[in-house]
């Protein structure tokens, strides 16, 4: 089953890397949401994500990619699945949000009700500026199919 991985793979070569290496790195690199550094030891390395039948296939497709991208032997590969990734990283997957003229309409209400409804607690709604309220689409269409 394919799955999306993240790897980061480091290479030999140390130094600083051109411009011109940074922008050939990329282009080779760029189905692969990449990201360059150096690692604290001074060699280079990449982050790349994409899609493998195992971990195992990420890994070796991983070291290829980027041993061809930044044209130097790899030294190390990390790899994870994306989802773990992001974890690691701290990313949050944030809700789909609505203001409540859109929730209004997928609940067949006015905005005046809408509004009534978050004042009653009847639905959760954050507000944003003075008057304005954002509402998460899963709630508000789990309200409309109650």
């Amino acid at each position: 089953m394919m799955q999306h991985y993240t790897a980061e793979a480091e290479v030999a070569r140390t130094g600083e890397l051109t411009h011109d290496q940074i922008d050939l790195a990329m282009d080779h690199l760029a189905d692969h949401a990449p990201s360059l550094s150096v690692t604290s030891r001074g060699h280079h390395a990449a982050r790349i994500t994409f899609a493998a039948d195992s971990i195992g296939q990420a890994a070796r497709t991983a070291a290829l990619v980027v041993e061809h991208a930044l044209a130097s032997t790899v030294i190390r590969v990390d790899v994870m699945t994306e989802a773990e990734a992001d974890l690691r990283d701290g990313a949050v997957d944030v809700p789909e949000l609505l203001g409540v003229t859109e929730a209004a309409r997928l609940l067949g209400v006015s905005v005046q009700r809408v509004r009534q409804m978050i004042a009653e607690g009847k639905i959760a709604a954050h507000r944003i500026g003075e008057r304005s309220y954002a509402l998460t689409r899963s709630e508000v269409e789990a309200k409309a199919a109650a």
